[in-house]
């Protein structure tokens, strides 16, 4: 599998989007960890992850269709390059008052990000052979991993060496090698553009995605498994979301530690994550798959909760190690539970609908619930309250979901 890095166009790809993934962690840790020290508010942290998420609401299903029609290298390497731009206003940002700079920022920042995706899947199998493309892919799903463990402790590290500023610099520089790295890549055998799209207007693109999400909740209406599926992501996400604006807030007030230690934690989450991926392999098929999935929710709404309620620091670590052992067993038995039962011609439609839906209540769980909670009830209440609801999923899918589903 190694070997693919052998060859130059793949290894320029695949490292041109390693460096690019961890500029993301690399901010995404950083900036709401700052935005939290400047304004002490949960709701300014909220605001800036609903900010992140709306752009994937408004234009995650439709960024492939403008994909298709322009070349993916370019628009990788143009994507690159703008997102090095867009950062740099971030060097303004010095008190509360200037935090409506970071949440344009971040917008802008997703926006791009959305179409970078698409294109680097797009261009990947114009530079391999079609033999080796699982092999790839393989390749570039380690390289995310990478790229977490790596971002997020760089981000924390930086930030509480050199401020906001530093990580800027870093991130944008980041952005700068990954676009020279994708400029480099030359043809494979075949063109590295795409082929002549049909024609499609931006009004039948939404025309598009919205006639492919009603038939979604169609097909989720008619099915009563794929409907417990349905309710039980949507239920996962919004307690997930109600995580997110908490994170730094957690950290600073109620384990008193600085960015460099959430920057570690989520790279330990991201080692969880790599080892429970390869427990699943090794035991999943051993239990009933919808048991595992209901099993797999409710021992991490108890770990989650054990590391909420407990702020020690190595207690701290080794829950968040263990809190990605349940995450990705549950979601590899997610996975397979809709592939099957939604047969293969419909499971784009069900996650354009699944997508959309997840988009909206993640945006009411970050603005309407957990920042505005978070300083009503307290930091601790609103996450054990996010814990209680990954329990609850747990329960509905072991309740409501067949044995042999």
């Amino acid at each position: 599998m190694f070997t693919l890095l052998r060859q130059r166009n793949f290894a320029l790809l695949w490292f041109g989007g390693l460096i690019s993934i961890m500029g993301d962690w690399v901010l995404g840790v950083a900036l709401p960890f700052f935005v939290y020290q400047v304004s002490g508010s949960t709701i300014a942290t909220a605001v800036m992850v609903a900010a992140e998420l709306l752009p994937r609401l408004l234009f995650g299903s439709i960024a492939g269709v403008f994909v298709d029609r322009w070349d993916r290298k370019k628009v990788m390497v143009i994507t690159s390059l703008s997102q090095g731009l867009v950062i740099l206003p971030l060097f303004l940002v010095r008190s509360a008052d200037m935090l409506w700079i970071v949440y344009g920022v971040s917008f802008i920042q997703v926006t791009l990000a959305i179409f970078f995706g698409p294109a680097e899947n797009a261009l990947l199998p114009l530079l391999v052979p079609e033999d080796k493309l699982i092999q790839a892919n393989s390749l570039n799903a380690m390289n995310n991993n990478f790229a977490r463990l790596i971002g997020p402790p760089l981000g924390g590290g930086i930030l509480a060496l050199w401020g906001l500023t530093g990580v800027v610099l870093f991130d944008s520089l980041t952005f700068l090698i990954a676009a020279l790295m994708i400029a480099s890549i030359t043809r494979f055998g075949k063109a590295v553009t795409s082929s002549p799209p049909e024609e499609t207007s931006e009004g039948t693109s939404w025309s598009r995605f919205w006639k492919e999400w009603s038939e979604g909740i169609d097909i989720v209406r008619r099915d009563r498994v794929v409907l417990v599926l349905f309710i039980t992501v949507v239920m996962l996400n919004f307690g997930g979301v109600m995580i997110d604006p908490l994170g730094a807030a957690y950290i600073v007030d109620i384990v008193k530690a600085g960015a460099e230690v959430f920057g570690m934690l989520v790279a330990v989450q991201a080692v969880g994550g790599i080892l429970g991926g390869l427990l699943a392999g090794k035991i999943g098929h051993r239990f009933p798959t919808a048991r595992l999935y209901g099993w797999a929710e409710i021992v991490l709404a108890v770990v989650m909760a054990i590391r909420y309620n407990i702020p020690e620091i190595p207690i701290l670590f080794v829950m968040t190690l263990l809190v990605g052992l349940p995450a990705a067993l549950g979601v590899a038995a997610l996975e397979t539970l809709f592939q099957r039962n939604v047969p293969n011609t419909h499971l784009g439609r069900i996650s354009g609908a699944l997508n959309s839906t997840v988009g909206i209540t993640s945006l009411l769980g970050v603005l309407g619930i957990s920042g505005v909670l978070g300083e009503v009830l307290g930091i601790v209440p609103v996450l054990n309250i996010a814990a209680g609801i990954t329990m609850l999923t747990g329960v509905v899918a072991l309740l409501f979901l067949p044995e042999k589903a």
